[in-house]
């Protein structure tokens, strides 16, 4: 009829309860299992978490990290909701990725502020060390070459008009990964339901295949301006330990990737079965949700270390401690990245009508006009 729907298994697996008797199941087995490890998980990150909050001393850091380390959480949950409304999966799992873009842009704002909370301090550490022609002279006065991006753009000698551009430039297309991500969950779950979807098949005819090379450039775009704009600044960064932090967040969604799919391969080439009870696609949700809450769980205590409260605790045994619920609403207030989002959309569409919009980007083209040089 022109919709694809996922398969179900013929029977119904015989309820855990059957006369008084426990009838212990595979599946119920796994969803016990998948819940110990999201116990663990939520617990160590909520206890991670409720630090951060009671010790809300820096709530320009605070505020991403606090939303990074909801990550495990949400990954942990929605998993074992998956295994056990397998019927669901395809639509929790999206729900569950969308959070991806949140984690994202949060680290992306995080190592922002490490450099300073104040924006114009942040201009003009780009202005001297990223990709800016104010770089490019320095470096030519020490006989240096000009600083390009990295692979696979390294032979691309970047010109931006000043380090204002740059820094512009990175974060607009970070940010276009927070509309794009959820923009296509939503339409995702909509097509899924409808049976336009068809998450096991890479056929033109389904939206799966448009969605995930929409949602794959996406990300590549996003994390490859992300690295782009910490190389140069890294030198600045060394006592935060960025390296750890993505790995902490990145690992997690890398693994849920590759799993997923080593696991579908292993279903196309019959390498796990349909059971009367269940479909080869439900188990493989199963299998996945196994991995992913046990490593949810290892996630949490490598979040201990990524993400500690201790800095930001007081040395006054005696200091007042933050409203959590404030705090957390202040944490979770995204109106911050609503106005990024909208000023580098201004500043995108000025500077291609060709007008700059930094104050100091006017002033040094002012001086240029004026002299008939660069300064």
């Amino acid at each position: 009829n022109g919709r694809c729907f996922n398969s179900k298994a013929p029977f119904e697996g015989p309820p855990l309860f059957d006369n008084g008797t426990v009838v212990f199941q595979a599946h119920d087995v796994g969803w016990i299992v998948c819940t110990f490890f999201t116990l663990i998980a939520c617990g160590v990150s909520f206890w991670l978490i409720n630090k951060h909050l009671m010790w809300y001393t820096n709530k320009h850091e605070q505020r991403y990290i606090v939303r990074l380390l909801f990550m495990v959480p949400i990954y942990a949950i929605i998993s074992t909701l998956s295994f056990v409304f397998w019927n669901h999966a395809t639509a929790l799992l999206l729900i569950r990725d969308c959070y991806e873009g949140v984690v994202l842009v949060s680290f992306f704002y995080l190592l922002l502020t490490y450099l300073s909370p104040d924006p114009e301090i942040q201009k003009a550490i780009f202005r001297a060390d990223g990709l800016s022609k104010e770089n490019d002279f320095a470096r030519a006065r020490r006989g240096e070459k000009p600083q390009a991006w990295f692979f696979p753009l390294c032979r691309l000698q970047a010109k931006p008009a000043d380090g204002m551009y740059f820094l512009q430039l990175m974060k607009w297309l970070v940010l276009q990964y927070i509309i794009v991500r959820p923009g296509t969950t939503f339409a995702a779950v909509i097509l899924n339901y409808i049976g336009l979807y068809c998450s096991d098949s890479w056929s033109p005819r389904w939206a799966h295949i448009y969605i995930t090379t929409l949602v794959s450039i996406s990300v590549t775009i996003a994390m490859y301006c992300l690295v782009q704009l910490y190389l140069p600044i890294a030198p600045r960064l060394t006592s935060n330990r960025p390296v750890l932090k993505l790995f902490a967040i990145k690992a997690v969604v890398f693994l849920t990737f590759w799993q997923a799919s080593f696991l579908s391969a292993l279903a196309t080439f019959g390498a796990v079965k349909n059971t009367p009870y269940m479909t080869a696609q439900d188990i493989n949700t199963g299998w996945g949700a196994l991995l992913e809450t046990f490593e949810m769980a290892l996630f949490a205590f490598l979040h201990v270390k990524a993400f500690p409260y201790r800095p930001y605790r007081p040395p006054d045994p005696n200091a007042q401690r933050t409203p959590r619920l404030r705090a957390l609403a202040h944490a979770f207030d995204f109106r911050e990245t609503a106005r990024e989002i909208v000023d580098g959309t201004i500043y995108a569409w000025r500077r291609a009508t060709g007008k700059e919009v930094d104050v100091q980007a006017r002033r040094e083209a002012y001086l240029a006009d004026a002299f008939a040089r660069s300064r």
